[in-house]
């Protein structure tokens, strides 16, 4: 887990895969934060642009990409097939359930969400932040 609040992220990862870079990076937020992520790309690897959370696209520089012979992937998970989904939820709580899955989280009540959602805003929440409803399981 990177804290980008304690760490700027390209550095971090630099760090933690001692230079070498990542092979992929699942990118749901876009703008230039997922932009600056393409410098966490190890050569042949690949950014997926999954969502624009941040109100925009990923804003990536191209020629970075070429030159590192790395990848922009478009991902859009309404096209695939009901089966698909359904195996991809299975191997996503198989990791879950083994531990392979980081990242804090955090369980808000639903009265501080609004709080919970500005610190999403100010970029200050660190992995998933969780609203819980009375009466959910």
């Amino acid at each position: 887990m990177v804290d980008r609040a304690t760490e700027p992220v390209i550095e971090a990862v630099a760090r933690i895969t001692r230079g070498t870079g990542v092979g992929v990076v699942y990118d749901p937020v876009g703008g230039a934060a997922a932009g600056a992520a393409v410098e966490c790309l190890a050569p042949g690897g690949r950014l997926l642009a999954v969502g624009f959370a941040s109100g925009s696209w990923v804003e990536a520089d191209i020629g970075r990409l070429v030159r590192r012979n790395t990848s922009l992937v478009g991902v859009y998970a309404g096209g695939l097939a009901r089966g698909e989904l359904d195996a991809d939820h299975e191997a996503l709580l198989a990791l879950a359930a083994h531990g392979a899955l980081g990242g804090a989280t955090e369980v808000v009540t639903f009265e501080s969400l609004p709080d919970a959602l500005d610190a999403i805003d100010r970029g200050e929440a660190v992995g998933k932040l969780v609203a819980e409803v009375a009466g959910s399981p």
